[in-house]
């Protein structure tokens, strides 16, 4: 089969390589669609998360074409999502039964380090149906079905918050999961939505999917004082901020950590969704000073985001921008980079 391998930083190869082989706790797919996740951006401009070799991809729509004897609850020709993974059964994570957090858990997972669906085929090891192997309705698109686990990463951030009716939020970053975080907030609803983004595409699409207010931090010369003119102005021990409830960092750049701390009221929270690429440098004063609640996202509820996707409370598929062949990697990794219109680029096997 074709595959799109990872030969290093801002090298992706076509290559001919065998056809997974199943075993009776296995299913075969056949792409039909995958999405450049950030993640897999991050691996190509950096060599982050991934290795010479491998085969990215892990937000795919795909027909079922081989299944194990051992595995139910789905037949030849559906499409499916999923993901492989397994976990050491023994670390302090898994006795507590915190899976995702097992250590080992990228070791065999797939798109990092199982082989992802950026390819013509891709196996799903011990796929249990509901666990790590999800049919999506006839109803969706190849595509929609694509966007169910980024638009589950958004819901699992939304949920890790807790938000309620009455509160404040700012999300920092409209690209692909900033504009999904918006409009799951705006399904509970908030009070009040307020996007921070560099990108006047992305902030146009942050204004249709429910953001009250966009800001543009390169148009203003104090974005703290942009935000406060929305918020009202949170004072705190020893300074001034935003008065924002919760602060959603999707951007994962080196400042977006601090502008957070300054948007957000004391006692609020802030949810690091993005992955950075570089350390950031951090004052920690605010979060103590302010007693904020600082999170970490790692997760996705992806059956819930077929659910969502399939009563048409998040809508995705306006939000693919470019489609290339899969012969055509390189080009939309770098397309993705370079390009400003850009949202979510998806790859098609031939």
């Amino acid at each position: 089969m074709k595959a799109a391998v990872f030969a290093g930083p801002g090298n992706i190869q076509i290559k001919d390589i065998a056809q997974p082989q199943i075993g009776p706790q296995d299913v075969l797919l056949k792409v039909k669609a995958v999405g450049i996740c950030g993640s897999d951006l991050h691996t190509y401009r950096s060599g982050l998360y991934a290795f010479p070799s491998q085969i990215m991809g892990h937000e795919f729509c795909a027909e079922v074409v081989e299944i194990g004897p051992a595995v139910t609850g789905i037949g030849l020709g559906q499409r499916a999502t999923g993901f492989s993974a397994s976990f050491c059964g023994e670390c302090y994570w898994c006795r507590h039964r915190q899976f995702r957090l097992c250590p080992h858990l990228f070791e065999t997972y797939t798109g990092y380090g199982r082989a992802g669906a950026m390819a013509e085929y891709v196996k799903i090891d011990n796929a249990v149906v509901g666990e790590n192997l999800f049919v999506i309705p006839p109803t969706l698109s190849d595509e929609e079905g694509a966007t169910a686990e980024p638009l589950g990463t958004a819901l699992y951030a939304v949920a890790r918050t807790k938000p309620s009716g009455d509160d404040v939020a700012i999300v920092i970053g409209a690209g692909m999961i900033g504009n999904l975080i918006i409009q799951v907030l705006k399904t509970i609803p908030v009070k009040q939505i307020i996007a921070s983004e560099v990108s006047a595409s992305r902030s146009e699409w942050a204004r249709s999917a429910g953001a009250d207010v966009v800001i543009n931090p390169r148009e203003t010369d104090d974005l703290l004082a942009a935000v406060q003119s929305v918020t009202g102005i949170g004072l705190h021990h020893f300074g001034k901020g935003g008065m924002a409830d919760i602060v959603y960092d999707t951007a994962g750049a080196r400042e977006t950590f601090n502008d957070s701390l300054g948007f957000v009221r004391s006692g609020g929270t802030v949810a690091l969704v993005g992955l950075p690429e570089r350390p950031s440098e951090v004052n920690v004063s605010r979060i103590i000073l302010k007693d904020i609640r600082v999170m970490g996202v790692l997760g996705s509820m992806i059956p819930r985001g077929l659910e969502y996707l399939e009563r048409h409370a998040v809508h995705t598929s306006h939000l693919v921008t470019h489609r290339f062949s899969l012969r055509d990697a390189d080009r939309a990794f770098k397309t993705l980079i370079e390009e400003p219109q850009a949202m979510r680029v998806m790859l098609f096997p031939d």
